[in-house]
């Protein structure tokens, strides 16, 4: 959670912690064959992309049911452990301390028992490989290279706000604090928003809903500390707005490189660069930070679109039915 003001111009919401396909049953002929194709259109996806959306849990390593409802949970879990957490540190008198020591108590203390839960369960749960790699569209058709504009501009932003950092301003505890603690955000909110809900997803359905769902799912996650300080409806959605669009890139960011350790770097350094530049700040983003952020809202567009395209052809039957086969 965001517990200092921070300028409007560098204000970044997510800165917070806040199956086996069944057997073939006996049919006659023309029904197996209609199977056989069913199952061709499921496993035989183009190089480097995710079979369709399974039934059920999509390995059979799988110890736990990739089902939509455990993926919210472990999210409302990780929610009420990071931010329900430093709520309390907060409310314990972490409020009154000075910004780092503040950042320390809040952060320092719920997130590391919020990430080991997700590592835990991703283990466990046999989800393991899945939640850190995806197969890079680099591999697939169309390649869609352009999507590697994400994280591009997300580092350009990244850049030109640390180059507006005040260093003499900070002290050493203040920066290491700050590493420390957006680091752990990137981690924690990554793996369980693009790496645990995301799986949770994809097992049943196409990747839109995959996009919506974990982008939604992550604008909504960051408002619960707004709700419980009673900020205004509308800046709370302002805010969903903005996080739910870097849910967008950072999706994105997951897919092209194919790693979930590109998101969770592209989102600590973010949050970190805009705390280490608001001491001495005086409310205005650098022109390039500005312009970088209408650029990255064009590109989450353009992803949207692009995902959108994806499942349309997806759809698409491969192979033309005969006519009076």
């Amino acid at each position: 959670m965001c517990h200092r003001p921070i300028p409007e111009a560098l204000w970044c919401p997510s800165g917070s912690p806040m199956g086996a396909t069944p057997l073939l049953s006996a049919r006659p002929v023309d029904s197996v064959v209609g199977a056989v194709s069913d199952w061709h259109d499921r496993t035989m996806t183009e190089p480097g992309e995710r079979p369709a959306p399974a039934s059920t849990s999509s390995s059979r390593s799988d110890r736990v049911p990739r089902l939509l409802g455990i993926g919210l949970i472990a999210v409302a879990v990780y929610v009420a452990v990071a931010a329900g957490g430093g709520a309390l540190v907060d409310a314990l008198g972490a409020a009154d301390a000075d910004p780092a020591s503040e950042l320390a108590l809040t952060h320092l203390i719920p997130l590391p028992l919020a990430v080991a839960g997700g590592l835990v369960f991703a283990r466990v749960s046999g989800w393991w490989a899945d939640v850190w790699s995806d197969p890079p569209l680099s591999r697939s058709t169309p390649r869609r290279l352009w999507w590697w504009l994400v994280p591009v501009v997300v580092a350009v932003q990244i850049a030109a706000l640390v180059g507006e950092v005040h260093w003499p301003l900070l002290s050493v505890a203040y920066v290491a604090v700050g590493v420390l603690a957006y680091l752990l955000v990137g981690l924690g909110e990554e793996l369980f928003f693009r790496g645990i809900l995301l799986e949770s997803v994809r097992a049943h359905h196409g990747e839109t809903v995959v996009l919506l769902t974990t982008a939604l799912g992550f604008g909504l996650a960051h408002s619960v500390g707004s709700l419980m300080g009673g900020v205004p409806i509308s800046t709370i959605a302002f805010q969903v707005g903005v996080t739910s669009m870097e849910g967008v890139l950072f999706y994105a960011a997951l897919r092209v490189t194919g790693t979930l350790w590109a998101p969770i770097t592209l989102h600590g350094l973010g949050d970190l660069a805009r705390w280490l530049a608001v001491p001495g700040s005086h409310g205005d983003a650098p022109p390039l930070a500005t312009g970088t952020q209408v650029a990255m809202t064009v590109l989450a567009a353009a992803i949207l679109l692009s995902v959108l395209c994806e499942d349309r052809r997806r759809r698409k039957p491969r192979i033309p039915a005969a006519a009076g086969a």
